[in-house]
């Protein structure tokens, strides 16, 4: 599709114009914590569009680096019900390789765990499907001389996947639905420590009933 293209291309147009840029630290781009806004779309049939709201924290010492995030989404990733939301958190360690003064590229483990809800108020029906997915990726962080860039490719395999419908028993599948994810964040300073960041980001489910998910990010990060 289309939009697994666009995400590839930024993050290789972003990466390529930092390796040509003046000397600076990627140390800013990467100590971070930050706070979000989000317009989420489900690509899938029936996809429903939602807004949500995101935390999350990045720490980076002598190449070792950390990220971990919460997001909750005000509504289901799948249109025709009343209610419903969906929350995720994720967790990335991994070590960046400096490969110029303004670029580092390197391998990290990932964990996301994400929770779908639908409600039909209507018809007394709540549904709810959890994913564990466990994998890595490479990941890269850039200092510009206007703005730094952080980005991502992972690949997360399946743990496990429960299922629940209301009035019967949770389902927990043996084959979970394996995770594919790319991103980019642009950190914009603003003033002091204080950065405006824009982001976009993929994540695509590889079973059949899982969302495929295209998300924008507005938010503030603070430099520490």
């Amino acid at each position: 599709m289309i939009k697994n293209g666009l995400i590839p291309i930024s993050i290789g147009a972003a990466l390529l114009f930092a390796a040509a840029s003046a000397s600076a630290s990627i140390y800013s781009a990467m100590n971070q914590a930050d706070i979000s806004g989000n317009v989420q779309g489900t690509s899938n049939h029936y996809g429903n569009t939602t807004g949500g709201l995101g935390v999350r924290g990045s720490l980076f010492s002598q190449g070792f680096f950390g990220t971990a995030k919460f997001r909750h989404q005000f509504g289901p990733a799948f249109d025709g019900y009343t209610g419903g939301d969906s929350n995720t958190f994720g967790l990335k360690v991994g070590y960046l390789f400096p490969t110029s003064p303004v670029l580092a590229v390197g391998p990290y483990l990932g964990y996301e765990y994400n929770h779908f809800s639908e409600t039909d108020d209507y018809a007394g029906y709540h549904a709810s499907q959890g994913l564990d997915n466990l994998g890595g990726g490479l990941y890269a962080a850039a200092s510009l001389p206007l703005a730094n860039v952080t980005g991502y490719l992972g690949y997360l395999g399946g743990v496990s996947e429960t299922s629940h419908v209301s009035g019967f028993p949770p389902l927990r599948y043996n084959r979970a639905s394996n995770l594919l994810q790319m991103g980019v964040n642009v950190y914009y300073p603003l003033l002091a420590n204080l950065d405006f960041y824009v982001g976009l980001h993929d994540d695509d489910f590889t079973e059949s009933g899982a969302p495929n998910l295209l998300r924008g990010d507005v938010g503030i990060g603070a430099e520490f």
